[in-house]
């Protein structure tokens, strides 16, 4: 596939970035991947399917790697879908009756402009970021100050990334952080406030980005990120659909070293299973779970 230069530079703007946060970048014949966390590696692009050389995967995780995921043509992988929202003129006129309601007093109460990414930390991103792991029931890290503020660091250097943010009486309510991609904005991270949520600040700040972003001419598409490992939040995903985001269907590909691959089966994901809810604020082994059983799912070959 050939890649306009300036969509190629958003990529390599993107890898740059990942290494800067500490991920281990690789790029390969036919994508780039990164380490999610220890042996456990994504493709990106995250919306552009490929469809790697098994002896290319077999390379990249080496004796080390554990599991690669990528997306793929659905006819290759695990059934699976993008959240996307690629709506033209997108505007009040394209939410239901009950959400224009949440908008229109969201942004009655709240100014949403863009940010500065040196701004977030003294604004008390870090702090909404807490308080959405907890709201979420997430474990939060120990190191999670140190981390976000190299995170803020790392984007403030690359061109293709925003921040754009939703204050209440001046005060931080909600954030978002999106890296364009090619075509793609990539919404990674939204965090918020639970003493300002009645203020509505998501749905200010969604609709203002998307309405912003998707009348940009080397725009297509925002995504919201991909089916996730573990299984979706019921309260997150009606939230995006509610703010006109859709599924659009795309493959998901598992591939596990050569090693470990033997011993991924039924009764193992039930063992495994059983231990994410014995340990559950051991996040990694839930989405390790997850992808055990991806992996049995999918097509056992292409």
């Amino acid at each position: 596939m050939c890649v306009p230069e300036g969509q190629r530079m958003s990529t390599e703007a993107y890898a740059g970035f990942l290494q800067a946060i500490g991920h281990r970048v690789v790029q390969t014949d036919t994508t780039w991947w990164f380490n999610v966390y220890g042996g456990v590696y994504m493709n990106f692009p995250f919306h552009r399917p490929v469809v790697p050389h098994k002896i290319e995967v077999e390379k990249l995780l080496g004796l080390s790697g554990l599991v690669a995921r990528y997306t793929c043509p659905l006819s290759v992988g695990r059934r699976s879908y993008q959240i996307i929202c690629d709506t033209a003129n997108y505007d009040l006129e394209n939410l239901s009756g009950n959400v224009r309601s949440k908008v229109r007093r969201g942004l009655k109460r709240c100014e949403v402009r863009p940010l500065a990414f040196e701004e977030l930390d003294e604004a008390g991103a870090i702090e909404l970021n807490s308080d959405t792991l907890v709201r979420q029931g997430r474990p939060v890290p120990h190191n999670l100050d140190a981390y976000w503020r190299r995170y803020y660091r790392a984007a403030s250097n690359v061109p293709t990334a925003e921040t754009w943010g939703a204050f209440v009486d001046r005060k931080l309510a909600a954030y978002l952080v999106a890296f364009r991609i090619e075509d793609c904005s990539n919404i990674f991270i939204l965090r918020s406030s639970r003493t300002h949520l009645n203020a509505y600040p998501n749905n200010a700040l969604m609709f203002v980005y998307l309405r912003e972003a998707l009348a940009r001419p080397n725009i297509t598409h925002v995504s919201f990120g991909l089916e996730p490992i573990q299984g979706a939040l019921d309260s997150l995903d009606h939230f995006k659909s509610e703010m006109g985001f859709i599924h659009r269907p795309i493959g998901q590909r598992i591939v596990m070293n050569r090693m470990l691959a033997p011993l991924i089966g039924t009764q193992t994901c039930q063992i495994l299973g059983r231990l994410a809810m014995s340990q559950a604020t051991r996040e990694r082994i839930s989405k390790f779970v997850g992808m055990a059983r991806w992996y049995a799912e999918q097509p056992k070959c292409h």
